[in-house]
């Protein structure tokens, strides 16, 4: 999944892997501060849980870049978590988009994309650590050339990128409010052999920095859970230039989502987000032209869980 904005559909499954991995170890009276203090038994975590989720995005930010300039997206996932053990846990999503409308003048199709991302995480106590692989698919691109015309190196506007990473976040609460900081590290492996399509520089990472916290607003059935998210590209991301485009090195953006989730029912939840990200020297891949320094964009999204 371009893993979002992607923001909303990977960093809930990721937020609820390891709520689920937490609850398991934090539930238990070993790990309670206070052993003395009665604890409540709770239903064991079962071995195989997932997510299906549907959702529109008015803007496909994904690392700071609008994927499809001035375009929204249609996205579907489907999330299978395997608890391998009370504290470790396999996710396999697979995870998809369209774009509304078409997305280049070089390419009348819309752009569709298929992921495949790969996660595993372990907790100890409040801290979750894990790792991940992952495979993105991209059809009808349509890249432009500086000539003009589909780009040669995207034969049929189809492209192939796959990636590694790893993660770690803490859990604080005070009082019903969790404060959950976070870093994750991104290594760009390049193309699939021997598809020489991947439209991100190869060799290159991206470091993300974050804070969610989550608000209980009405008891457990309404929450708020903003995000902020501070970001670093390796040779990840180009720089716009009047001079060419050149490898990124430093700040890539700051962004913050503010999503509210409603829980309709024990299986069902709607959430709603709006967000601003800032990004002062991006090079957009698919337009071949410079981001706008801010941007606005929002997005909801209906998600049933098993």
């Amino acid at each position: 999944m371009k893993l979002i904005t992607r923001v909303a559909t990977v960093a809930l499954a990721a937020v609820a892997l390891t709520s689920a991995l937490q609850a398991a170890e934090t539930n238990s009276a070993s790990s309670d501060k206070n052993v003395k203090q009665p604890v409540a038994e709770v239903a064991a975590t079962p071995m195989f849980t997932g997510t299906v989720t549907t959702g529109y995005d008015s803007m496909y930010n994904f690392r700071g870049v609008d994927w499809i300039p001035n375009k929204g997206i249609a996205t579907l996932s489907f999330t299978p978590v395997w608890h391998i053990t009370s504290n470790d846990a396999l996710a396999i999503a697979f995870w998809s988009c369209v774009a509304l409308g078409q997305n280049s003048p070089y390419n009348g199709n819309s752009y569709t994309e298929l992921d495949v991302p790969i996660s595993y995480t372990h907790t100890f106590g409040n801290l979750a650590v894990g790792c991940g692989y992952a495979l993105y698919n991209y059809f009808n691109c349509g890249f432009p050339t500086e000539q003009g015309g589909i780009s040669s190196y995207k034969p049929g506007g189809t492209g192939i990128q796959q990636e590694v990473n790893i993660n770690a976040n803490y859990t604080v609460k005070t009082g019903d409010v969790s404060w959950v900081p976070s870093i994750a590290y991104f290594y760009e492996l390049g193309q699939a052999a021997p598809n020489n399509y991947a439209s991100i520089n190869a060799g290159s990472s991206f470091l993300s920095t974050a804070l969610t916290v989550g608000v209980p607003l009405y008891k457990d059935i309404v929450s708020f859970n903003p995000n902020t998210q501070y970001n670093i590209s390796f040779g990840y991301n180009n720089t716009a230039s009047s001079q060419g485009a050149s490898k990124l090195y430093g700040f890539n953006n700051w962004q913050v989502t503010a999503p509210v989730t409603w829980k309709v029912t024990s299986a069902i939840s709607l959430t709603a987000y709006v967000a601003y990200t800032y990004q002062p020297d991006l090079y957009n891949t698919v337009a071949l032209t410079a981001m706008p320094v801010n941007r606005f964009y929002g997005g909801a999204s209906i998600g049933y869980s098993f």
